[in-house]
């Protein structure tokens, strides 16, 4: 990754350099073995883990526009819009009024989730959705509706170590061409990334990409 970003100046380039690092995540969870990837519970319509806060950096809000802008119909994209929209406007108002608690964070859904379950990105979804893997869908329902279930209990260490290195190792080449690496909220930061063409100008320049407003909440205690 850090090589292929010295050679880069444009928009689609940096794209087609994150698509080959999410092919990267793939890749290693492909070649995981056998034996290890069977003990994996998630499956098409498992949404517990969609209930989650996603933070990710601004690198991952391009990916997600990127796809949406090229699969989407316009109703579809119109949608996406008014649905991160609200999830930013919710975000900004409890973290003013210093209301945020992460029980009540993690309990609502992702804006890109589908009314059947589905990721509705799935395919440009962030490095932190491509690596979560659990051995026990019911410790992630359970945790959805209780946050202190022990959900590290239920992760498969070799699997996450394998996607982590990945992910890791991606995260730290772009920080270190100096992208931002601010971490933001998902739904918030995309809807300012589809809504406003000079997000993409400044990530381009190494500047911030989205404003303060779109940035991941700080646990309650960091407010204080």
């Amino acid at each position: 990754m850090g090589q292929r970003l010295r050679t880069i100046s444009e928009p689609s380039a940096m794209l087609a350099a994150l698509g080959w690092g999410m092919a990267e995540l793939e890749k290693t969870y492909d070649e995981t073995p056998a034996a290890i990837r069977a003990s994996v519970a998630c499956r098409a319509g498992c949404s517990h883990c969609c209930t989650g806060a996603v933070d990710v950096q601004a690198h991952e809000v391009f990916f997600a526009a990127e796809h949406i802008q090229l699969t989407f119909s316009a109703e579809q994209l119109s949608d996406v819009v008014a649905r991160t929209g609200a999830r930013r406007d919710r975000i900004a108002v409890s973290t003013l009024a210093h209301s945020y608690a992460a029980g009540d964070r993690l309990q609502e859904s992702c804006s890109l989730l589908n009314s059947d379950g589905q990721c509705g990105i799935y395919a440009g979804r962030p490095e932190a959705c491509r690596a979560h893997h659990t051995s026990d869908a019911s410790v992630c329902a359970a945790w959805v509706h209780d946050t202190t279930v022990d959900l590290d209990a239920a992760y498969i260490p070799p699997l996450r170590a394998r996607m982590f290195a990945v992910m890791i190792g991606m995260d730290e080449a772009i920080e270190s061409a100096g992208f931002d690496d601010r971490a933001y909220d998902l739904g918030s930061a995309l809807h300012e990334a589809l809504t406003n063409s000079l997000c993409r100008v400044r990530w381009m320049q190494r500047q911030s990409a989205f404003p303060d407003s779109c940035l991941a909440p700080a646990p309650e205690d960091d407010l204080e």
